[in-house]
């Protein structure tokens, strides 16, 4: 259970407030998928918790393991390690302040009225997508084929691949083919190749990520993607 958070399903959050909250929504989409859920959320295994002030979360917060259809944050939230959410079962998390986690990984709806900071922020397939209304400050930013859109600025060291990022100053990228690839991810999660030219000189191609389950792995682990770096949890 979300420390400090009211439940939908325990009758400690009524419609009306429901309602009201996802309001707050960027996107109508969002605002009708969820109140067309307000009817059969009985049949959920999952719930609608809503938290009135900021949240601090003291270790990870993946909202499949708290049975969180819909979080709400009314303030800002604070994870001390990985916040995750899922496109299947689909999830929703929806702070109208700032959010900071130690790592990102998102598949399904995640909304940031304010900035997010994070140390990587990795998106998870394309079926949702994520709004961040202010800055984003990360360390490195893989999009994968998941959507942003980001009111601010963007502002990280790494921004791999070609994102699908709605953004006014797209970021400079390193693409997933480029042997820059190397300085940020170990060998062994890259399909890299080595062969030589025509004038026998060794050459090194990089094709890009192995399986992409072994990068998420790590983040969830807290383990960093080269094995040189070392990381504060």
């Amino acid at each position: 259970m979300i420390a400090h958070a009211r439940s939908y399903k325990r009758n400690q959050v009524s419609r009306a407030e429901v309602l009201t909250a996802i309001g707050r929504f960027h996107d109508e989409y969002k605002i009708k998928r969820v109140t067309a859920s307000l009817d059969e959320i009985e049949n959920y295994t999952s719930d609608i918790w809503l938290v009135d002030d900021d949240l601090h979360i003291p270790g990870d917060l993946e909202l499949a393991h708290e049975c969180a259809y819909l979080l709400v944050v009314l303030g800002d939230l604070v994870v001390d390690g990985v916040y995750g959410d899922s496109d299947d079962p689909e999830s929703f998390l929806l702070v109208t302040g700032n959010m900071r986690a130690r790592d990102v990984v998102t598949a399904g709806w995640l909304e940031v009225h304010g900035d997010l900071s994070t140390d990587r922020l990795i998106g998870d397939y394309n079926d949702c997508g994520a709004y961040i209304g202010g800055d984003v400050h990360a360390q490195l930013f893989y999009g994968e084929h998941h959507h942003f859109t980001i009111g601010g600025a963007l502002s990280a060291n790494a921004v791999i691949g070609r994102p699908s990022l709605e953004i006014a100053t797209p970021p400079a990228v390193i693409d997933i083919d480029d042997l820059r690839m190397l300085e940020h991810f170990d060998r062994d999660l890259l399909r890299v190749f080595d062969d030589h030219d025509d004038d026998g000189n060794a050459i090194t191609y990089v094709d890009g990520f192995r399986d992409f389950r072994e990068p998420k792995r790590r983040v969830y682990a807290g383990l960093p993607f080269r094995a040189a770096e070392t990381r504060d949890n």
